[in-house]
């Protein structure tokens, strides 16, 4: 019940705490040096309105807590401000020991701090130039008195949509870089006045030059006057980090009684906010095998190599969407093409969990969620097999091209826009249509979506849409369990 109060934006308001924002939108404008913002150089996308579609600005300090408290409350034992100076992993087990003196015991690590990730560490698995194609390098902070977007528009340039710029995450993209825009007040009854602002930068392009990370931020929002009409009169409330190149990774992610997850195996770029869906693939991966090797009490590194896998290819097919997107921040009519190839791409990779979270909802079989395991792992599949991974691979190669000398980004974008006419792709969106660039997933919408798929799909797609979406607006078959408090 505490994992189901972070569920919805409301939920989270009304159990947890009043400091979160909604993501009820993903918004995209692409802004040119020197030009006010053209609203026909924006994408809005507005995900359906259902109850397992929901995101969330999670306030971390305030969620961590609370999720640290409920664990505290099952049983978790916890200790704070603990410095682990030392472990030893050995036939046995694993010991750490800290910087009190303590030392703790266990049959097998599993690494999920970070960057500094003790284990790379120890191991020496920190691959000194990680082969991601993706180089950047961002700054950020925590603002206030950041303006909605929507409020800097003429009515002529608002979007006319369901929703607004100002309700969930916006990205301002330009040759080179972008920025994130991730307000926690922009929810009724949310009274957080922060707001998270960051600036992503492509270090081919944009080398770091030694000044502060201020300075930097504020020249590039001064060549962009709708960037700068945003953000004007805000202040930052925190120090300002600037960092080197983000990108990093590991030679593996398991060895003998341990497992380096997430963050602490490897990372790409906060473009797309991949983080929270891999970590938890990756969990589900890891923890039915784990459980098992502790029953066994056998701990062979072969247990653990679906998800050793499963991690690696997730990192990898993430740094080339988010590689061959700053490939195309060079030209809009490129952009214009790309974000609908990750478009795509999100809206299948979504369909894939949806549909097993209603299969599991008609049946109450956990079950369901094993067949995760048998799917290809991302990237993986041979030519022909999987149209969403075609056109990924298609436009790479023509971004290849470009790159090369031999097409330009016009080219690229009329070859990449030509394929989305051709792929059976759910008819809810103009695909094909440079001009049509908004999605309002509106009811009527989601319906044509499933009765799309269900009874005019290709056989491989219908596969996807074996569900009964009837649950959905059914009453709660029994009352939910009791949270633990949102404080202890």
């Amino acid at each position: 019940p505490e994992i189901l109060n972070l569920s919805s934006t409301e939920r989270i308001l009304q159990s947890v705490s009043p400091t979160c924002g909604c993501k009820k939108t993903i918004g995209f404008l692409y802004h040119e040096e020197g030009e006010r913002q053209d609203p026909g150089k924006g994408h809005l996308l507005v995900p359906p309105a259902t109850p397992l579609v929901s995101e969330s600005h999670l306030y971390r300090q305030e969620i961590d807590l609370y999720m640290l408290n409920a664990a505290l409350r099952y049983g978790t034992v916890y200790r704070d401000k603990t410095d682990v100076q030392e472990f030893d992993v050995r036939d046995d087990g694993v010991v750490l020991r800290t910087d009190g003196g303590e030392e703790f015991h266990a049959r097998f690590l599993v690494d999920g701090s970070g960057h500094k990730s003790p284990v790379a560490a120890r191991f020496g698995l920190r691959q000194a130039e990680p082969p991601l194609k993706t180089h950047s390098r961002t700054i950020f902070t925590h603002m206030i008195g950041v303006k909605r977007y929507d409020d800097t528009l003429r009515e002529d340039e608002k979007p006319g949509l369901s929703r607004n710029w100002y309700e969930g995450t916006l990205h301002h993209v330009f040759d080179g870089g972008w920025f994130w825009i991730i307000p926690f007040d922009n929810e009724k009854g949310s009274e957080n006045p922060l707001c998270s602002i960051g600036l992503t930068l492509d270090c081919a392009k944009y080398p770091h030059r030694g000044v502060p990370p201020q300075q930097e931020l504020e020249e590039i929002v001064a060549r962009y006057p709708s960037i700068a009409a945003h953000l004007e009169g805000a202040e930052a409330v925190r120090p300002w980090v600037g960092t080197g190149r983000l990108q990093y990774s590991s030679t593996t992610s398991v060895g003998h009684r341990f497992f380096m997850m997430a963050h602490a195996h490897g990372f790409v770029d906060a473009l797309y906010s991949r983080g929270l869906i891999s970590t938890f693939e990756t969990i589900h991966a890891l923890v039915p095998r784990l459980t098992e090797a502790l029953k066994a009490d056998d701990f062979a590194v072969e247990r653990f190599e679906h998800p050793r896998r499963l991690q690696e290819a997730m990192l990898h097919a993430n740094d080339r969407m988010v590689f061959n997107s700053y490939r195309s921040f060079s030209d809009y009519t490129m952009w214009n093409a790309w974000v609908r190839v990750w478009l795509a791409n999100v809206l299948f990779g979504d369909l894939r969990l949806f549909r097993l979270c209603i299969k599991y909802l008609n049946t109450g079989d956990k079950s369901v969620f094993t067949s995760l395991d048998e799917d290809p792992l991302p990237g993986t599949c041979p030519p022909g097999t999987n149209p969403l991974q075609d056109l990924h691979d298609f436009g790479e190669s023509l971004l290849d091209r470009v790159d090369a000398g031999e097409i330009t980004l016009s080219q690229a974008a009329a070859g990449v826009f030509a394929m989305l006419d051709e792929l059976p792709l759910p008819p809810v969106h103009q695909w094909g249509n440079p001009t049509v660039r908004h999605l309002d997933f509106l009811p009527e919408k989601l319906m044509r979506m499933i009765g799309w798929g269900k009874t005019e799909a290709p056989e491989p797609i219908q596969r996807m849409f074996d569900f009964d979406p009837s649950v959905l607006g059914a009453p709660p078959q029994k009352e939910e369990p009791a949270a633990v408090p949102a404080m202890a």
